[in-house]
């Protein structure tokens, strides 16, 4: 999933050999967005924000108005909780919607998720009322429309995405839970305003997002963005502890990769090369 042309690209390669992948390979490619903020006015910066970010745009300008909070800058009025809480849904079901019925083998819930998107311009309670319809037509019980694609996988690809699946649907009930309370979306933030320098994380659908920046003579001077994506894919350590003990094939060790960086949810476009040794 692309947040625009802006959002760069991952590219996963490895090498199979008797059961095993080695020579690996993960380059995730990020153009230095960020860069484009320095020198402008705190005002200016938080504007362009959801416009360079377009991914979770609610969750990332909020990143960024709670970091020049911290750094001293007077910053205008929160988000509302509900509209933050509304944006990690939709990333939830995006995925479990859209992409995971393609990897289980089953037609994708186009139709359901459209039917949820409208919804989110009516209100937060509205918004509660279609989620609630969503998980129990479309995604009740086990996985739902899900349920029929695991007879088409092996034992382990099914016990790693059912294990994935469990934790992605308790994902959007704890996040429905909050949205019908209009809980207070998970933030926090430091920094020293006698120099200028704040930082902050937000909660998005795919872990912390942090934000870091400093102010001199009320200009930005650096703004550095972490996304859950940049750390699940700093290397191939994530996706090798959701590998299965065997890979007796190329294809299998192929169809294993792919599964576990669904299962690290990249937010932008990914390819997976497996080649032999």
């Amino acid at each position: 999933m692309m947040n625009g042309p802006l959002a760069g690209g991952l590219r996963i390669s490895a090498r199979w050999a008797d059961g095993c992948l080695h020579d690996w390979r993960v380059n995730l490619l990020r153009p230095p967005v960020a860069k484009a903020l320095v020198g402008l006015t705190p005002e200016e910066a938080l504007s362009r924000v959801p416009l360079y970010y377009s991914l979770c745009a609610q969750a990332q300008r909020e990143a960024g108005r709670l970091a020049l909070l911290a750094a001293g800058w007077a910053t205008e009025e929160p988000a509302e909780s509900w509209l933050l809480w509304a944006e990690c849904l939709h990333e939830h079901l995006w995925r479990l919607l859209l992409d995971w019925p393609r990897r289980f083998g089953v037609a994708p819930q186009t139709a359901a998720f459209a039917a949820w998107r409208n919804v989110r311009g009516q209100g937060r309670s509205a918004l509660v009322a279609a989620t609630a319809r969503v998980l129990d037509e479309t995604l009740g019980g086990g996985g739902g429309v899900l349920d029929q694609g695991f007879d088409q996988l092996d034992a382990d690809g099914a016990l790693a995405l059912r294990t994935g699946l469990q934790a992605r649907l308790a994902a959007v009930h704890a996040a429905q839970e909050s949205l019908t309370a209009d809980d207070v979306y998970p933030y926090g933030s430091t920094g020293r305003p006698a120099t200028g320098h704040g930082e902050a994380w937000i909660h998005t659908a795919r872990g912390a997002l942090r934000h870091e920046l400093r102010l001199d003579g009320g200009r930005i001077v650096s703004w550095h963005v972490e996304a859950p994506t940049d750390r699940n894919f700093a290397s191939e350590t994530g996706i090798v502890k959701l590998l299965p003990a065997s890979l007796p094939t190329r294809a299998a060790a192929q169809e294993a990769v792919e599964r576990a960086v669904l299962l690290l949810d990249p937010c932008v476009a990914y390819e997976v090369e497996i080649a032999d040794a």
